[in-house]
């Protein structure tokens, strides 16, 4: 484990280094994805983070979010020899469909995902058990910073691929086969409450699952309206033992910073009287114009405002990587002004 100490005293910066899969979201499409972009950003505006290295756990971190069998089932497909796995178009295994128990691994792949765009390759399961320890254990690092300097909030980079925000406790989709974010607002909140602020551009249904019920961890979600189409909507306010736990700020499509900025200050004050003694966020990329096809509108040098804004919370905080469709050089750009901002903020 490498680190180093920082030139700024006041500041307290680490990333987990390598716990991702490059390349993986889409298989046979060769590009870095929004982890490349998010990676140089954040070294360039903090270049003597620590960077510290996740151990394996044999999927005990997704284990404290998921099923034990989606888990196996994880597990099993990161076992497998690539290309083994033939990924015809899928089956929803609805309830009503079901009349034998699925005696193939494609078979209990239908059951398993929520969309026929997720595949359960080696890489990308290997990678999902690599991303879901390193959030689990970057977050007990985040954790052991704040504890060493309540002074200085700590912030960690979990460049975690793929991404998370989508996975529900039995169930994945949207690309996203553990909820990286939950992962680490469920360890963090044996210390305190955790709010967790979701700034890709679709809904992180996913994690609104694990908490619905749940007072210690406030979840929130700027997106745009749509996707996943059975969840996100505002009037989602949490479940009967959280029933203000869960906030959803839906944007119409097309939506740019003039309508984002105004959302973006009802999150930030919703979580100041959630009072959390830490912040996770899930930070994604696809609202900026050229991508998510265009759903939200923001600039990259929007990124800058959201950087700064999130940072003035002045929260310990564990980021998460979530959307980004491929590598455009608005991603770069994004980040940069992302972390450039942030780093100021806290200097």
């Amino acid at each position: 484990m490498n680190t180093t100490a920082h030139t700024d005293p006041s500041m307290v910066v680490a990333e987990m280094t390598d716990p991702y899969v490059e390349n993986q979201e889409f298989p046979g499409i060769i590009y870095p994805t929004s982890v490349t972009a998010t990676l140089a950003a954040f070294r360039r505006s903090f270049p003597d983070a620590a960077r510290l290295v996740p151990e394996e756990d044999d999927g005990a971190a997704a284990l404290s979010v998921h099923s034990r069998d989606y888990v196996d089932f994880v597990k099993e497909g990161a076992k497998r020899p690539e290309g083994a796995t033939k990924f015809p178009l899928n089956v929803i295994a609805l309830p009503e469909l079901r009349v034998s128990e699925p005696r193939t691994f494609e078979g209990r792949h239908a059951g398993y995902f929520f969309d026929e765009v997720t595949h359960a390759t080696p890489a990308v399961c290997a990678g999902a058990l690599r991303s879901a320890a390193a959030s689990r254990q970057g977050a007990r690092r985040l954790a052991g910073m704040a504890a060493a300097r309540p002074a200085s909030p700590p912030l960690m980079l979990v460049p975690s691929r793929p991404p998370g925000h989508h996975a529900l406790p039995a169930v994945g989709g949207g690309l996203c086969l553990f909820a990286n974010a939950a992962i680490a607002a469920r360890e963090l909140s044996r210390g305190g409450r955790v709010a967790v602020l979701d700034i890709d551009q679709d809904h992180g249904n996913g994690t609104q699952a694990v908490f619905y019920d749940d007072p210690s961890v406030l979840t929130v979600s700027i997106h745009a309206e749509g996707w996943p189409h059975v969840a996100g909507f505002a009037e989602e306010t949490g479940g009967p033992g959280a029933p203000h736990g869960n906030l959803n700020l839906p944007l119409p499509t097309g939506s740019g910073f003039a309508a984002y900025e105004p959302a973006l200050e009802t999150a930030l004050e919703a979580i100041r009287r959630f009072d959390p003694a830490y912040l996770v966020l899930a930070l994604g990329y696809d609202a900026q114009w050229e991508q998510g096809f265009g759903a939200l509108r923001l600039e990259s040098e929007d990124f800058a405002v959201l950087g700064r804004r999130i940072a003035g919370l002045r929260l310990p905080t564990l980021v998460t990587t979530e959307g980004c469709y491929g590598y455009y050089e608005s991603t770069a750009v994004a980040a940069t002004h992302f972390f450039d901002a942030w780093a100021e903020q806290w200097r």
